[in-house]
């Protein structure tokens, strides 16, 4: 990353840090650590790491650090909404397994058309080195197609099957919220060579994006909890508009206007 985006990505992070955390990732604690605790120590889930490593994508904001937040949440989100049924508490956490392992996965395809479907082909071929039963290895693939935004989903035949799918789109989104003004944000604007007056120019139409994503959610906890997480990140990229604004916004106008000086 080149020293002005480093920059800027720090002055963002120094703005987040004023904000308060959003009330799922305090009013969840246990969860969250459970979810924490499979990510690092259960083995399909490290091998999984140690295979999805080397092909995500960093420069796109989609790489390791983005697939390990969703994976978390999705298998956080698994464990919360299964509260409302009866399944035991080994069934609980194999779902959270196969929850994790959807997240890691989701987006080894993101900088292909269709990345989603594309994805979900890819998963299937990835999943046949792992020891998961056939219908484990279609519900993480069926997961993985449903997850692109603004796009209809496939409803899934099982119910599991569709605890699943919705709770890694949830986690997915999630990450709309301040991640993309942390992360996403400047690994992009790295990997295309944006400068501080072209964010400028394309900050007002990510913002309005990223409010209609609020509308989305899935599940109950992520219709619950989901829009204050995006509305934070709103909070936070507005600042950071601001900030741009304030220091950069000669420059964004010599650029625009180079016959006036």
């Amino acid at each position: 990353m080149n020293e002005m985006t480093r920059r800027l990505q720090r002055e963002a992070e120094r703005i987040a840090s004023k904000h308060p955390l959003p009330e799922f990732y305090f009013r969840f604690k246990a969860p969250i650590a459970l979810a924490r605790r499979l990510y690092f120590n259960h083995p399909l889930v490290v091998l999984m790491r140690k295979t999805v490593q080397p092909v995500l994508q960093e420069d796109l904001g989609h790489g390791m650090f983005h697939s390990a937040r969703v994976s978390m949440d999705t298998a956080t989100l698994v464990f919360v909404e299964s509260q409302s049924v009866s399944a035991n508490p080994l069934g609980i956490e194999r779902m959270m397994v196969l929850g994790l392992l959807a997240g890691l996965l989701h987006d080894i395809c993101r900088d292909r058309e269709h990345h989603a479907e594309v994805g979900a082909i890819e998963a299937e071929k990835v999943l046949k080195r792992f020891a998961l039963s056939r219908n484990e290895t279609k519900c993480i693939c069926e997961a993985i197609r449903n997850h692109e935004a603004f796009i209809a989903p496939t409803p899934c035949k099982r119910r599991a099957y569709q605890l699943i799918s919705d709770c890694l789109y949830d986690a997915d989104k999630f990450r709309w919220g301040a991640d993309t003004f942390l992360h996403t944000l400047w690994h992009i604007a790295d990997h295309q060579g944006l400068t501080p007056r072209e964010l400028i120019d394309r900050f007002p139409w990510g913002i309005s994006g990223t409010l209609r994503i609020a509308e989305t959610f899935r599940t109950p906890t992520g219709r619950q909890y989901g829009p204050e997480i995006i509305q934070t990140g709103i909070d936070i990229g507005k600042e950071i508009y601001r900030y741009l604004l304030q220091h950069f916004k000669e420059e964004a106008h010599e650029e625009r206007h180079p016959d006036r000086h």
